[in-house]
């Protein structure tokens, strides 16, 4: 994939930012963003090749993707004091004209974007910071570059390498779901495998390798382990570099998605318990184990992972059944007038990640631990957590599994905070 501007069509004027409808934050209050002049803005998408065919300008035409990184003054006052190696990205149009770079992840939350045209290969937009280009200077219109050494590089390149078998193990349960195809039991020993190697990478003090490092007798021990001391074998410290290098570069949503992966499985198959019935099922659970666990070692001790995590949205697919009506009878039935049972239909939809763990709670494969671990971190990750809801959930899981030892430390995890007693969680 590669970045492309439709500079055919400008999709306001730089002043808007400040001043109108458009990018105005959910309280309805103008953004602080200050641009000058009446510049265009121009939407950007990520295509995933270019086509001499597409008019000249538009998304995934030639022109679109050519970038330019020019240097940026950095003792200009227009620049925060101690910005460091800054450079502005450019593109430079067929007519001439020069767009700049700019960020509106620097923007209040909540801000409404204006909807992208679609690109020749259907809706590329993506949750998260969306980008643009402005016909109008900014002091915000930077990109920020980190000179690196090789290790610096090195250390990149080896949780870069990480992320392809994550998306790999993902995209096999739902090409399981939709086409039949076999689900990925042959992947469950690189993918501990990868677990192991990463918890390994990640900790300050790496311990000595458990069992010699046999995959073999680490995932029996998962099997024959339950979810809290299992967490607690690969406890430690984290590395902080490490850590803020996984979630710059995805490495984190990836090991999330691929621990939601099997759900939404058993969502599009109509499943019960999850891997029930599946060849491979106690490998599968080993799986889920050791990407919960590295999971908890990203966000250890990680304030802004943590606060990363609790308000992340995570995709999930659900089938849809629509509702039959006497009047849609006749569209539903066959050449013979049989009824036949209606079309499903496949829904993608956005959950927020600290709901889609509490809903995972009732299979004693980590997702518990892993609330524990973002519960007893700060008062601030208990006022984005914690609520009557979440109380309520909690309560049925107690009620429908039992007193497990993992939900007793969720509800000591709230009631204490940092050591201290919490009167509000107590209270609620």
């Amino acid at each position: 994939k590669f970045l492309s501007v439709d500079s055919s069509k400008s999709v306001g004027s730089t002043d808007i930012l400040g001043t109108t409808n458009n990018f105005k934050n959910s309280e309805h209050e103008e953004s602080s963003i200050d641009i000058s002049g009446d510049g265009s803005l121009y939407d950007t998408a990520l295509v995933f090749d270019s086509d001499d065919t597409f008019e000249e300008g538009t998304f995934g035409s030639v022109s679109s993707g050519l970038f330019y990184m020019m240097p940026i003054d950095v003792t200009s006052d227009t620049l925060q004091a101690g910005a460091g190696t800054a450079v502005r990205l450019e593109h430079r149009t067929a007519d001439g004209q020069t767009l700049y770079f700019y960020s509106p992840h620097l923007l209040k939350p909540g801000i409404k974007h204006s909807e992208r045209p679609p690109s020749p290969w259907g809706n590329s937009k993506e949750r998260g910071s969306k980008i643009c280009f402005s016909s109008e200077f900014s002091s915000l219109d930077v990109l920020r570059v980190q000179p690196l050494s090789d290790k610096d590089s090195e250390q990149l390149s080896y949780f870069i390498s990480k992320i392809p078998l994550f998306k790999l193990y993902a995209y096999r349960w739902h090409a399981s779901a939709l086409g039949g195809n076999p689900v990925p039991g042959d992947l469950t020993e690189p993918v501990v495998s990868q677990c192991m190697d990463l918890l390994h990478m990640l900790k300050k003090s790496p311990p000595p390798a458990r069992h010699g490092g046999s995959v073999t007798e680490n995932m029996r021990e998962a099997q024959m382990t339950g979810p809290e001391p299992f967490a607690q074998f690969h406890a430690g410290a984290a590395n902080p570099i490490f850590q803020k290098m996984c979630l710059e570069l995805k490495l984190l949503d990836s090991v999330f998605d691929a621990t939601v992966a099997p759900y939404n499985y058993n969502n599009l198959v109509g499943k019960g318990k999850v891997f029930q019935g599946l060849s491979h099922a106690e490998n599968f659970k080993s799986v889920q184990m050791f990407l919960y666990v590295v999971v908890q070692c990203l966000v250890r001790d990680n304030l802004a992972i943590q606060k990363y995590v609790t308000d992340k949205y995570s995709r999930v697919w659900i089938l849809e059944k629509p509702k039959v009506t006497p009047a849609t009878i006749e569209d539903i039935s066959d050449s013979d007038g049989e009824e036949t049972e209606p079309k499903a239909k496949l829904i993608k939809k956005y959950v927020l990640c600290k709901d889609l763990i509490i809903e995972h709670g009732t299979d004693s494969l980590g997702a518990t631990v892993t609330l524990g671990q973002l519960l007893k971190s700060s008062e601030a990750i208990i006022q984005r957590l914690v609520d009557n809801d979440l109380m309520l959930r909690f309560k049925h899981l107690v009620s429908s599994i039992g007193p497990e030892l993992r939900f007793i430390n969720l509800f000591n995890a709230i009631c204490f905070i940092e050591g201290r007693p919490s009167r509000p969680s107590q209270e609620m």
